[in-house]
């Protein structure tokens, strides 16, 4: 499948039973489709990341991802990330300092799409001259290959860092946003939320590269599809391409974590269904791409949030203690 603009989008990976992936010697086989949000060479940017779990899972397989290749940041100082996950964020933090990514071979295959620049690929001579191939590394041969870590970083303001402000991002990957606000009212809590996507997809816009995509992961279920995910998206010039399944097991060691610090949800995150929406701006050349009315989508939001509590809200799944 391709975008618009010519941009191959990621296909949805899937393992066969009799060559599914094993995390260990007793792993899980997966029998769900994995849906593949990212290119190997694409630049990605991972906003309001916990304890810096999923950042580590991308490095390891199935993903194996460069680590030069991938910005990671937390809107906590590095003090308070320590304070709220004393469990795993320096444990996690010192993984990703030490980590070197194993040695990739030079694939001589591969076919340039419109929108990538040259310095994405590696050197044409690795092709030409194989014995030459251990001297040739990617664009980043000068410097050591790791993950760049960013702290106090707003989603809502990403332009404010400096080093965000100087780079464009293929994707940008934001899972299970919650601002932790502790509001038990369900109206406000609805709308605090809201209000935190709706400010990440205006901030996300002038960071993203022409053809880039924008990855939301939220729980299945009430409150948050009273959130109204792709009307927010819509109303800043985003459409979906397209949603699946989050699979925990393809993440390894990855786990949720409450945006108040440590702790799960009142039910295990693992044993919580997910979905994972991929989000590409709109064609400008396409018809019918205006913004949703944003009157008409609050009033929706209230229509749906009557609906929901005549079915009664299931306590359990609430977002509340997050």
């Amino acid at each position: 499948m391709s975008n618009q603009r010519g941009r191959p989008l990621p296909n949805i990976a899937s393992k066969s039973k009799g060559n599914s992936y094993k995390a260990g010697a007793n792993g899980p086989s997966y029998s769900n489709k994995l849906i593949k949000f990212y290119k190997d060479t694409d630049d990605i940017l991972l906003v309001g990341e916990g304890d810096f779990s999923f950042t580590k899972a991308l490095l390891l397989p199935p993903h194996s991802f460069t680590p030069d290749r991938i910005t990671t940041t937390a809107f906590d100082s590095r003090d308070d990330l320590h304070k709220k996950y004393p469990d795993t964020g320096e444990q996690i933090l010192k993984f990703l300092e030490e980590y070197k990514a194993p040695e990739k071979p030079v694939n001589c295959d591969s076919e340039k799409s419109e929108d990538e620049d040259d310095e994405s690929f590696y050197h044409d001579d690795a092709c030409q001259n194989p014995g030459q191939a251990d001297a040739v590394t990617d664009r980043h041969s000068d410097e050591p290959k790791k993950v760049k870590v960013l702290f106090k970083v707003d989603a809502t303001a990403l332009t404010k860092t400096k080093y965000l402000r100087k780079r464009k991002f293929d994707c940008c990957v934001f899972n299970f946003p919650h601002t932790g606000s502790g509001i038990t009212d369900q109206d406000r809590n609805i709308l605090k939320n809201q209000e935190l996507l709706d400010g990440f997809f205006k901030s996300v816009t002038s960071i993203l590269k022409t053809s880039g995509t924008v990855v939301v992961t939220l729980f299945d279920g009430l409150p948050y599809s009273l959130w109204n995910l792709k009307d927010l998206a819509k109303e800043s010039g985003f459409e979906t391409v397209r949603s699946g399944k989050f699979v925990w097991e393809y993440y390894e060691g990855y786990k949720h974590r409450k945006t108040s610090g440590m702790g799960d949800t009142t039910k295990k995150s693992q044993e919580r269904d997910a979905r994972t929406y991929i989000f590409q701006k709109v064609d400008p050349n396409k018809k019918d791409n205006a913004p949703a009315n944003r009157k008409r989508t609050q009033g929706q939001n209230a229509k749906n949030y009557k609906r929901a509590k005549r079915k009664r809200l299931d306590t359990s799944e609430s977002d509340d203690d997050e």
